[in-house]
């Protein structure tokens, strides 16, 4: 027997039904024939007998077939884009990236019927998309495939029903665009219309390329090779035909699209011009017709609606200011154009939506709908029924309302939206789906009956299950590709749970009827199964777990293996046993796993820590920190560095071992790049070890090195620095006095706190009013206009040069509150190195804010903790905090370890010269 011959359940019992489905040939069954009817037929029997033993029995079958336990859990960021599929029963939503780039984003495809999460492609390069730029998700007309912006600039295709978080096939062809390019998926997913190059004979920008697999780049891409009509071009006035909004027709044939107040179409392979119209601009740009028929838009005055094969206007309707959106429905073969307006046409209308039918006015609905921002966001307060004769609108006081529009209009039921509802969706069997920032809701048209709820982005203040010693178990699952996701997601504001992908959960006990709420058992990622309808092993802890799995689980949760309860939560902050020292091995550990392409800040780190270590008068440490350096150039320059600190401080025995064979080795490392700075060093050694000749020398080499490079301002104060250090500061006053432009404030900065550190203060007071030789009135009138000295004067408590400051630069800042801090700061007893009270219950709310914010969004407020631990001297929590930082990027881990190390010692944020 097969799934489409079992009884009609107005005959039979559930026990007849039961024997019935043992006799269904379960090894012919087929998910996206079979699977269907199935579930319509079970929750039919459900409603009359709730869940019996043919529930029981189907699922048992259900997950021989493979059926794996999905949450709906673990977007990175805000949903930033959905796109519901051409059959109306699958919602993709995706998520960018947060703090963690290298994570990568999340696309989740979700099952109208039912409303559950079916598929995860976790870890998108990049993320999915970006803010605040819609239709970065597009589905194919056949809906096998599915398109994403991704990676910031790239454009790629998806199985939706896939498994792979890598796309099938990629193009990168905006040569480097900082944001996600408008495209256009083609009909079968096997191509794209990507909006990017430049083109100089006049053809439209933007190139065709090829998705069957592998990657695409501008080389391989073709750009259309048609140019655009002389007349098209002047009424660009000579700028690309370039799209802010394309779509590629269903039959494959155009591209439609909209640029700079003209909508047009062009042949998809030649990229002729087929027509093209003026249109209206942003809110007021061309909307296209479901059948793709039509086109509406507002112009001049008037709402136009064109023929999308001609461009011809064929209705020409009252204009309505104001309006938000135009969405297209229909009722049979006649098209249905809303226009909503949220604010009313003038000062004295209301909120209401219009309705056309054919192009002839139908009737005004008053109601206030939420404003739509559709140039920037895939969300729209109007959702049309597949039939077009009922209609969503998401209200501006927070509720869907469901209209029936038939001969005479009426509202027919509410429900009420999400907090942060964006937009509503209507798919397929009635089901609607409001979309938010971090949720949806799923309700039936019919009756308002919410199916589904879900929220994300939720951190529950409990430790998470799978987390020991600070290892996420469930996140390495995810990381080594055991697992499609990681497995812990918030059941509630309050509590986590885990649904492992094999079967079992760990919950508290008594809530079994909250996680069906949530969870699915998935078959071939595509179809729900309710998790209701068999038993759900449910346990209360990851200890209880670990003895009953195989592998892969085994391995990831032995560490739990008799653990009768999760580990407490240490208080925080904690103890402040840490030292400087300790801040300096951090660096040192912090950048050993970089790749090579952060050796040069590596090198800069390391050469200014070691630079620290021999100011402080600790050549061991020093020596320690510079056997680090990858780069050999910056490793000559940082035993030179060291050698002139300690030589200038009188302490000449321990500044030899440091010198020697520099020189020679400085003559192996010097180019044209860096001459000026290897050069200086040298000159500022021999010049603190009491060579003078060998001194004088090695400046002139310095100085005549500073301007053929195209960066003087840093060269010319590297110079001006060994210079000061070795005594010679009138020299370096008369440098610096010849800068041509103002220097960075990457290098200017630390060169002033480095005067202010050392006591000195006249050369100090003499580069406030610092400015370039020949700086024009728009330019920065000085090396100082800004906030960069203010913010190093208050952190040093002087008010004194912060006065000297507003002198000549106050007039433009309000800068009387940075005035009193740095004069709070200057009565701080220098000797205190430990937090007090105060700022311990400061420490302690900040962190407690940060465990309420998304793991994958916290990378940002943990720097900044980081560093409010190291100004008040808590080294323990700042050691913490740095190692719970990504470890890959010189950004995570190592660069807030350098920061923090430059302000606990120094009190300054910048690096110690």
């Amino acid at each position: 027997m097969t799934i489409m011959h079992l009884p009609n359940l107005s005959s039979v019992t559930p026990h007849e039904y039961l024997a019935a489905l043992r006799d269904v040939d379960w090894p012919a069954f087929v998910p996206t024939r079979d699977l269907p009817p199935l579930r319509a037929a079970l929750a039919g029997l459900e409603q009359i007998h709730g869940v019996t033993e043919a529930h029981w029995f189907a699922t048992e079958r259900i997950r021989e077939l493979g059926a794996l336990l999905r949450h709906p859990d673990g977007h990175p960021y805000d949903l930033i884009g959905h796109a519901l599929s051409p059959c109306g029963r699958y919602l993709a939503v995706g998520s960018w990236c947060g703090d963690d780039y290298e994570r990568g984003g999340v696309l989740q495809i979700w099952e109208l019927a039912g409303a559950r999460c079916v598929n995860v492609l976790d870890g998108i390069s990049g993320g999915v998309g970006w803010p605040d730029y819609p239709r970065r998700i597009q589905w194919s007309a056949d809906g096998r495939r599915i398109g994403l912006a991704y990676d910031t600039n790239g454009v790629g295709v998806w199985d939706p029903f896939g498994h792979e978080p890598e796309p099938i096939a990629a193009a990168y062809v905006t040569d480097g665009y900082s944001r996600p390019p408008v495209f256009a998926l083609g009909p079968d997913g096997s191509r794209a219309y990507v909006v990017a190059g430049y083109p100089e004979d006049g053809r439209a920008q933007g190139y065709a390329v090829p998705l069957a697999e592998g990657e695409v780049y501008e080389d391989d891409a073709q750009e259309l090779s048609e140019p655009v009509p002389d007349q098209v071009r002047a009424l660009l006035k000579d700028e690309n035909l370039s799209f802010d909004r394309v779509f590629w027709s269903r039959d494959g044939r155009r591209l439609y699209g909209h640029t700079y107040g003209w909508a047009c179409a062009l042949d998809a392979v030649s990229g002729r011009v087929l027509w093209f119209a003026e249109a209206g601009r942003r809110v007021d740009a061309p909307a296209w017709s479901r059948d793709e028929r039509y086109f509406a838009h507002q112009s001049r005055g008037r709402l136009l609606v064109g023929d999308a094969l001609t461009g011809q206007t064929v209705a020409t309707l009252p204009e309505h200011p104001g309006a938000s959106e135009l969405s297209w429905g229909a009722h049979g073969a006649a098209p249905r154009l809303a226009v909503v307006v949220p604010d009313g046409n003038d000062a004295n209308a209301r909120p209401h939506v219009t309705v056309y039918d054919n192009g002839r006015h139908r009737y005004d609905l008053d109601l206030a709908l939420q404003e739509a921002h559709r140039e920037d966001e895939d969300g729209t307060a109007w959702a049309w029924s597949p039939d077009g004769l009922h209609a969503a609108a998401l209200t501006a006081d927070g509720e869907v309302e469901i209209w029936s529009l038939g001969d005479v209009p009426g509202r027919v039921g509410t429900v009420e939206a999400t907090a942060d509802a964006r937009g509503v969706v209507w798919g397929a069997d009635g089901i609607v789906v409001i979309v938010g920032g971090t949720t949806l809701r799923f309700f039936l048209a019919a009756t308002g009956q919410v199916i589904g709820d879900f929220a994300f982005l939720r951190t529950p203040p409990e430790p998470r299950p799978l987390e020991l010693d600070g290892d996420d178990a469930g996140e390495r699952l995810r990381e080594e590709g055991e697992a499609s996701v990681d497995p812990t997601f918030a059941l509630d504001d309050a509590t986590w749970a885990v649904a492992f992908e094999q079967g079992p959960v760990i919950a508290p006990r008594g809530r079994e009827q909250d996680l069906d709420g949530v969870l699915a058992w998935t078959v071939e990622r595509r179809f729900g199964w309710p998790v209701r309808w068999g038993a759900l092993d449910v346990l209360p802890d990851a200890a209880t777990v670990a003895e009953r799995v195989g592998p892969p689980l085994e391995e990831y949760l032995e560490a739990f293996r008799g653990r009768t309860e999760p580990a407490p939560a240490g208080t925080w902050p904690p103890p402040d046993t840490a030292t400087l020292d300790d801040l300096f091995a951090l660096v040192i550990d912090a950048v050993e796993p970089l790749h090579e392409g952060w050796d040069h800040h590596v090198s800069e780190g390391l050469r200014h820590a070691a630079r620290l270590r021999a100011r402080r008068g600790e050549p061991d440490g020093a020596r320690a920190l510079l056997d680090g350096i990858p780069e050999p150039a910056q490793r000559v320059r940082g035993l030179a560095d060291v050698a002139m600190i300690l030589a200038a401080a009188g302490r000449r025995e321990d500044a030899r071992p440091f010198f020697d064979g520099v020189e020679s080795q400085a003559e192996a490392v010097i180019d044209e790049y860096n001459a000026a700075f290897v050069a200086s060093s040298v000159a500022g050694a021999h010049a603190a070890l009491g060579d003078a000749a060998r001194a004088h020398a090695w400046f002139d080499r310095a100085r005549a090195a500073i301007e053929p490079e195209t960066n003087p301002g840093e060269h010319r104060l590297a110079v001006a620095w060994a210079l000061i250090e070795c005594g010679r500061e009138d020299e370096a006053l008369a440098l610096l006095r010849q800068s041509k432009e103002n220097p960075s404030t990457f290098y200017s900065g630390p060169l002033l706190a480095y005067l202010i550190r050392t006591g000195r203060d006249r050369l100090a007071g003499q580069l406030i009013p610092m400015r370039a030789l020949h700086a024009e009135e728009w330019q920065a009138q000085g090396w100082f206009d800004g906030w960069d000295a203010v913010e190093l004067f208050v952190a040093a408590g002087r008010p004194d040069l912060l006065s000297a400051w507003a002198q000549i630069y106050g007039g433009g800042y309000a800068y009387e509150e940075h005035l009193a801090q740095a004069g709070t700061n200057a009565r701080l007893d220098p000797a205190r190195a430990r937090p007090d009270q105060v700022e311990l219950a400061a420490l302690a709310e900040a962190h407690a804010t940060l465990m309420k914010t998304p793991r994958t969004q916290r990378e940002h407020p943990t720097g900044q903790l980081v560093l409010q631990a190291a100004r008040c001297g808590h080294l323990g929590a700042a050691v913490e905090l740095i190692r719970s930082l990504p470890g890959n990027d010189f950004n995570g881990r190592p660069g807030h370890a350098f920061r923090a190390l430059w302000t606990a010692a120094t009190g300054f944020e910048v690096e110690s010269w």
